[in-house]
């Protein structure tokens, strides 16, 4: 009755009472725990050949290469052939009759070597320029590859940091290496036999000038490296027949049969058309080395058409080779 309004106080004692004096903080959301970015994974180096790896693969293929008797009974079957020739001219003309005929081409170059021994080294490199040499070529570009994976080995070869197009490129490299030293063998051969036998001295051109025996010499050595380099286009054709098969006898046994078939078809008057586009058709060119002054214009074509040849079968080996499935 007489007391004091109450004022101030807690409109709801109820729930003042029950009141936390220290609220609890809101709620918070209950998140995934963040992880650290993982790292993208970081591709192996790609190892790519040095320049001296691959001069050791290209020695290796060197030796290999000369290290086999099939090699060694090639280049002993082509020194032999200026020396069986040398003999001949010489018995023949014991009794002081002349060798050969006239002219000046080709195997007609074995009239000069009773004049001077250096023409036998013309008339050797003419004499197996037609099948010896080509033959050989054949042999040794058709089982470069196909003879590996006949043997098995190709695989591993593989396995190396090589790659296919790096080894293709070794096989070719050695297989014109062998052009030019089964072409040297003809030619020192030709020049040995030749300087034993018959005099040397000054040299009487196809054109009828007389040139230096120095002259001559460079000239021989001129003949004989284009006619190395007159095997560029079977290099690249036995190679690209040694990439469609895995059997080196086969592959040695096609280049060998196109070779042959290509020859026998260069000489069928009805085909004049194609003949001078067929690889073997300017390899007696070379005679015009012998000549003052020196023509030009067949030498030419036939370095271009060997030219052309690589780059044809050569790119066409690389294609085969590139997809093909390796399994030996």
């Amino acid at each position: 009755m007489g007391g004091e309004p109450v004022t101030g106080g807690d409109p709801h004692p109820a729930s003042a009472a029950g009141r936390d004096p220290h609220p609890a903080d809101p709620p918070t959301l209950h998140r995934a725990p963040v992880s650290a970015p993982v790292p993208a994974p970081v591709p192996a180096p790609v190892r790519v050949p040095s320049p001296l790896w691959t001069l050791g693969l290209f020695r290796d293929e060197l030796v290999t290469t000369f290290r086999r008797w099939r090699t060694i009974a090639l280049l002993g079957v082509l020194a032999a052939v200026p020396i069986l020739i040398g003999v001949a001219v010489k018995v023949e003309t014991s009794g002081g009759s002349s060798a050969g005929g006239g002219g000046g081409e080709g195997p007609a170059f074995i009239a000069q070597i009773t004049n001077n021994g250096l023409f036998l080294v013309f008339t050797g490199l003419a004499a197996t320029l037609p099948f010896f040499l080509p033959m050989a070529i054949g042999v040794i570009a058709g089982d470069a590859i196909a003879g590996e994976a006949n043997s098995g080995t190709l695989r591993y070869l593989l396995v190396a940091p090589a790659g296919r197009t790096r080894l293709l490129l070794t096989k070719y490299a050695t297989t014109m290496t062998f052009c030019l030293v089964a072409t040297l063998v003809v030619a020192v051969s030709a020049f040995a036999v030749g300087a034993l036998l018959f005099p040397l001295g000054e040299l009487t051109t196809i054109s009828g000038t007389r040139i230096t025996f120095a002259e001559g010499l460079g000239r021989a050595l001129l003949i004989a490296l284009v006619v190395a380099a007159s095997l560029t286009g079977v290099a690249a054709l036995g190679l690209f027949v040694s990439t469609l098969t895995n059997s080196g006898i086969a592959a040695m046994a096609t280049t060998v049969g196109l070779l042959i078939t290509v020859q026998i078809l260069d000489q069928i008057p009805q085909l004049h058309a194609l003949q001078p586009y067929f690889f073997s058709h300017y390899w007696l060119s070379f005679a015009d080395l012998m000549r003052d002054p020196v023509y030009w214009d067949e030498l030419v074509r036939n370095l271009e058409l060997q030219a052309l040849y690589a780059a044809v079968f050569g790119t066409a080996a690389w294609a085969r080779f590139t997809t093909k499935d390796i399994t030996a």
